[in-house]
């Protein structure tokens, strides 16, 4: 992941619930998938802060185009600065539906 590139502090995010509810519990995880909890934590342990978010499905449209063009290409992707162009316009979309789903707190001052 980040830490051959440097990073000490990781914030990741998915869009599915259970998992980042599995990643952010303590113990022993039995599911089937919990040797991937196990390792997704024993890679965790290597950053000084790594921590985990939930984000709506809606909103998680950049990280789909990333994964998917990058299986293409079998390559990896690193998002240091910038985003690839590819992704400029589902990163818009993607802040554009967080903004419809989170609006932002509109009371007057007045």
């Amino acid at each position: 992941m980040g830490l051959h590139v440097g990073f000490s502090r990781v914030e990741i995010e998915g869009d599915s619930l259970s998992v980042i509810r599995k990643l952010q519990t303590k113990g022993v995880e039995r599911s089937v998938i919990g040797a991937y909890i196990s390792n997704i934590r024993t890679i965790c342990e290597g950053y000084q802060i790594c921590f985990f978010k939930h984000v709506p499905k809606q909103a998680n449209g950049v990280a789909h185009l990333l994964a998917t063009v990058g299986l293409k290409r079998d390559e990896e992707t690193y998002l240091v600065g910038a985003v690839p162009s590819y992704a400029k316009v589902a990163a818009e979309e993607d802040r554009q539906q967080l903004g419809s789903l989170c609006p932002a707190d509109r009371r007057s001052t007045a």
